[in-house]
């Protein structure tokens, strides 16, 4: 992949430990979203922002699994990845990073991803590999050798990382640049990405924590929404959406209406979404303010939808706006205005 380069970190010593047990789950860290760069780079590494879904691989010596962001077991959905183990042979470790798809342009596209990330079928998913093949950009370790490292900061933990073998066919360490913002962010706009993430060289790993030690400056304007309700296509009452209606929850937990995506949409979303929202159908409105779409249709606010946007007008309601996949990484409830 052309956006993988040598990153600038170096090695530093590290001291040996007596040995803990690893831990079945952990949340990922997750980043606070900025509208700029970090004013003193030299403090931070910067990585580019990959447009796919978060994972945390565990491996026991034994046993492979793969958890995604809100802790689900996606390991079936990606036998490409089950080999990374056997790099690692005896030692148990566990890494963060994300399954990304390419597109055509060898961009990581989470459009394509879809088709992926809801399949649990293996004879489907065995299918798809060859259709649609992931990889699995790597940017942390947390555990190795018997010893949990998120403690550590993160230029200690990404030495540990570089001294890895992390190479392989469907699996990659992300590269990270010290002090380059400008750079890094440059070239993500060059290759058309969505953005840059900033994390500080002495931040430790805080799992669950959405920490201002690591800060994502995103390029293409995009975020998740909960889905309170459609409005099927004109003609049609079931069959096709027509738009979906977006909200946020606020500090008082109420939802937001947030405007519609009517756009992004392919012959595959029609059918699913069709189908969620007739599942989950409710008579009243979730939305906390007045819904202005004549034929509303309303839902249980269930489901999260990822969509890409070129700016929000009046009220934070969301203008030229697509569709681009449904998150089923993330709750509803994690949905609020940035």
């Amino acid at each position: 992949m052309k956006l993988l380069q040598t990153s600038n970190t170096q090695k530093r010593r590290r001291t040996v430990t007596a040995r803990q047990e690893m831990p079945l789950l952990l949340p990922p860290m997750l980043a606070v979203l900025s509208q700029r760069l970090p004013v003193k780079p030299a403090d931070y590494a910067f990585e580019y922002k990959w447009d796919g879904v978060r994972a945390i691989c565990r491996w026991d010596g034994r046993q492979f699994s793969l958890q995604s962001r809100n802790q689900l077991d996606i390991t079936n959905r990606y036998p490409e990845l089950w080999p990374l183990g056997d790099v690692f042979g005896s030692r148990p470790v566990m890494l963060d990073g994300e399954v990304i798809a390419l597109d055509e342009k060898e961009r990581p596209s989470f459009s394509r991803l879809q088709r992926r990330m809801h399949v649990r079928d293996m004879t489907a998913v065995r299918r798809l590999m060859s259709e649609v093949p992931i990889f699995f950009v790597i940017f942390d370790v947390l555990w190795l050798d018997g010893q949990s490292l998120i403690e550590l900061p993160w230029i200690q933990r990404r030495d540990r990382l570089e001294e890895l073998e992390l190479s392989g066919p469907a699996w990659l360490r992300s590269p990270a640049h010290i002090g380059e913002g400008e750079g890094v962010l440059a070239a993500a706009r060059q290759m058309e990405l969505e953005g840059v993430v900033a994390k500080r060289l002495d931040s430790p790993y805080r799992p669950g924590l959405r920490s201002p030690d690591w800060l994502k400056v995103k390029i293409v304007a995009d975020d998740e929404f909960v889905i309170g309700g459609w409005v099927p296509e004109a003609g049609t009452r079931t069959n096709r959406v027509g738009s979906l209606l977006l909200g946020y929850y606020d500090e008082l937990k109420q939802l937001h209406f947030a405007g519609g995506v009517g756009t992004g949409f392919n012959d595959d979303d029609h059918k699913r979404l069709s189908r969620l929202m007739r599942s989950l159908a409710q008579s009243t409105s979730p939305f906390a303010d007045r819904v202005p779409k004549v034929g509303a249709l309303f839902v249980k606010p269930q489901l999260v939808a990822q969509v890409e946007y070129r700016r929000k007008g009046p009220e934070g309601i969301l203008q030229q706006a697509a569709f681009k996949g449904l998150r089923t990484d993330k709750d509803p409830d994690e949905i609020e205005l940035a």
